[in-house]
């Protein structure tokens, strides 16, 4: 009886979104690893064909603590889907541009020998629960842009390696802006910019300066061997 309220209890914090699960299927580990390249679902011609619904983003208002990551289709569309069974995928929805999500749970089902991995996300938008095979950006850092009282969220995608999930460095860069209550000015899109180094601290890889004379902000991000300036006035931004 008290295993079954526990289990009540904690499928009611699930649904509420105060907790994240992390399921691992036994054939999620090198030993069973599949011939092949897994090909993710949510970016399937065979679903990206179908006449579905496109969800409106939540973008309009920072929320990190409901919303603390984002899925970005960067240009393209994302399928999302009512389950993640992969014999049975029921294609629900589309998402064709940036919003805020919550990773109610993580589903790890199978890894591949060129160290691609089946990894599933249950995800909150909007107080709607989806399936998807995109990686998710979970990683940020905000700056305060004191002299435009304005804020930036340096916003990225923890990067796998070795075939590992999501536990290496961070990649694939873009930027919010926002005013000191968290309501959205612009959006970069993903940066043509790779950090490419697993050590890097925040005070080595970011950069933040106030040019007096234009009025502006520039933001650099400093890689291992590649670096981006992105500049900002406090309605646009110019990137070099």
């Amino acid at each position: 009886m008290k295993n079954s309220i526990l289990t009540i209890l904690f499928s009611f914090l699930l649904t509420l979104g105060l907790a994240q699960t992390e399921v691992y299927y036994p054939e999620f580990n090198y030993d069973n690893s599949k011939d092949g390249t897994y090909e993710n679902k949510s970016f399937s011609k065979e679903f990206l064909d179908k006449e579905l619904p496109i969800i409106k983003p939540n973008l309009e208002t920072l929320n990190p603590k409901k919303y603390p990551n984002f899925l970005n289709p960067n240009n393209r569309e994302i399928v999302l889907f009512e389950n993640h069974n992969l014999n049975s995928l029921k294609p629900v929805a589309k998402l064709n541009s940036l919003t805020q999500v919550y990773i109610d749970s993580i589903i790890y089902k199978y890894k591949f020998k060129d160290l691609t991995n089946c990894v599933w996300n249950r995800i909150l938008i909007k107080d709607k629960y989806y399936y998807t095979d995109a990686d998710i950006h979970d990683f940020s850092l905000t700056k305060k842009l004191n002299k435009l009282n304005q804020k930036v969220e340096i916003i990225g995608q923890n990067d796998g390696y070795d075939g590992a999930y999501h536990l290496g460095y961070p990649e694939h860069f873009f930027m919010i802006f926002t005013d000191i209550e968290n309501k959205v000015i612009n959006k970069t899109d993903v940066l043509k910019f790779y950090l490419n180094d697993e050590f890097a601290m925040e005070e080595d890889i970011l950069k933040v300066d106030w040019n007096e004379k234009n009025k502006t902000y520039e933001i650099n991000l400093i890689g291992a061997d590649d670096k981006i300036k992105v500049i900002w006035n406090g309605k646009t931004f110019e990137i070099k």
